[in-house]
């Protein structure tokens, strides 16, 4: 005889139909504890509950401080064992490597705040407002404070020396928090200036534009005699090699625009009050506009020295008018 499927169907509707009971917390407690392999804490206290799981009331003793911000701690099997033991906890280690790694939630503070706070601190005690300053410990700045606290900064202890440029200072995070971490750095200041730069990558062949210079600050120990440090020594000039932007730019760096290039043809001019006359030369020398440089009469064969007054054009005096125009 074939047995009909109805019955079992009937019985597993109403099975899958009625939703599973959460486990009661006094069944919760009778089950034996699990210990946990790591667990990451927000507050800054360590509990049963958060070694063991299936602890009931137990759960909420607290056994030990928080590891600071960011960082962590392994509880080996003995010191579980002891805990478990002294708190009536049935459970043991099932080898000597059975551990708990505890770590503690942080979130960093901004480094850029701790010296916004910094050098206002130091203002006020006598560091020149235009002044930069290096920390010489800049490890300290890496801190971290509890994870949804306020990342706050305050300057404690600040001090400066005018006569070494010196300075310390002890830095609170959060700001008057009770467990703040506090963190002393010290370091040195700097003069500044300000000086030219230019605003990109210029290679030789290239004339210098306003538009291709801005003012930068830099510290005075950086500029050097042959330094640029004026608009006007910039604008007009062309790099001997590649300068990069940004940075101190010498003088040996630059040199005027070639517009005159040697043995070229060049228009040589006389100039007096009564009169210009003109002859054809050719130049000896390369040359930008201002540049003296040697240039031969094609039709004398003479030697003189010229200024460069433009492309293809040279400029003589009076005194050499004679050798020059036949």
């Amino acid at each position: 005889m074939k047995r009909s499927a109805l019955p079992l169907i009937l019985l597993l509707a109403v099975f899958l139909a009625v939703p599973l009971a959460a486990p009661s917390p006094a069944r919760a407690a009778a089950l034996p504890p699990q210990l946990r392999s790591a667990v990451t804490l927000e507050g800054d206290t360590l509990h049963l509950g958060d070694l063991w799981d299936n602890l009931g009331d137990k759960a909420k003793v607290v056994v030990a401080a928080a590891p600071q911000p960011g960082r962590h701690i392994t509880l080996e099997a003995r010191w579980l064992a002891a805990v478990a033991d002294a708190n009536g906890i049935d459970w043991h280690p099932s080898s000597p490597f059975d551990r708990v790694v505890v770590e503690r939630a942080g979130q960093p503070v901004d480094p850029a705040l701790i010296e916004t706070n910094l050098r206002e601190a130091l203002n006020l005690e006598g560091m020149p407002a235009e002044s930069s300053f290096e920390i010489s410990n800049r490890e300290n700045l890496h801190i971290l404070v509890p994870a949804g606290s306020d990342p706050s900064v305050a300057v404690r202890e600040a001090n400066y020396d005018p006569r070494t440029h010196r300075f310390s200072a002890v830095i609170e995070a959060p700001a008057g928090a009770p467990d703040a971490v506090r963190v002393r750095v010290s370091g040195r200041t700097y003069a500044n200036t300000r000086i030219p730069v230019l605003t990109r990558a210029m290679a030789r062949g290239e004339t210098i534009g306003e538009h291709d210079v801005e003012w930068k600050e830099v510290r005075e120990e950086s500029v050097h005699q042959d330094t640029i440090i004026e608009m006007r020594q910039l604008v007009g000039m062309e790099p001997r090699y590649h300068v990069g932007p940004g940075v101190p730019v010498r003088l040996s760096d630059l040199e005027r625009p070639m517009v005159v290039t040697r043995n070229s043809d060049v228009t040589i001019v006389l100039r007096t009050p009564y009169m210009v006359l003109t002859a054809m030369g050719r130049a000896m020398d390369a040359g930008g506009r201002g540049d003296i440089v040697k240039v031969v009469n094609l039709q004398t064969k003479q030697i003189v020295d010229a200024r460069v007054e433009g492309p293809s054009t040279v400029v003589v005096t009076p005194a050499s008018a004679r050798a020059v125009i036949n």
